[in-house]
């Protein structure tokens, strides 16, 4: 969940996701950011993604499928690769003291 918080602050930050735009339509894009980035950055296979977000494989990889096709906009791109490392640094801090 923490991935998905750190979506959720990055994507509010970016002005990427519109404030217009609050509800269901912005938790399911976080959502699907944070699933990819679990499956990228982690490593994570797809069954372990969706148990951690009590969601299906499918969707899962749903999700994965549309992150990816956006990845082609350069500014979206640039957005998943900051999550990404943003997630990768976290989880190699998690096991240290600071």
């Amino acid at each position: 969940m923490i991935v998905r918080q750190l979506t959720e602050e990055l994507l509010r930050s970016t002005g990427l996701e519109s404030d217009q735009d609050p509800g269901r339509r912005a938790t399911s894009h976080v959502r699907q950011v944070a699933m990819y980035v679990c499956h990228v950055a982690y490593s994570m296979p797809m069954s372990e993604v969706a148990e951690a977000f009590g969601r299906d494989r499918s969707t899962v990889g749903h999700a994965c499928r549309m992150v990816e096709d956006r990845r082609d906009d350069r500014a979206y791109d640039t957005f998943v690769a900051i999550v990404e490392r943003m997630a990768s640094a976290v989880h190699l801090l998690g096991g240290r003291r600071i």
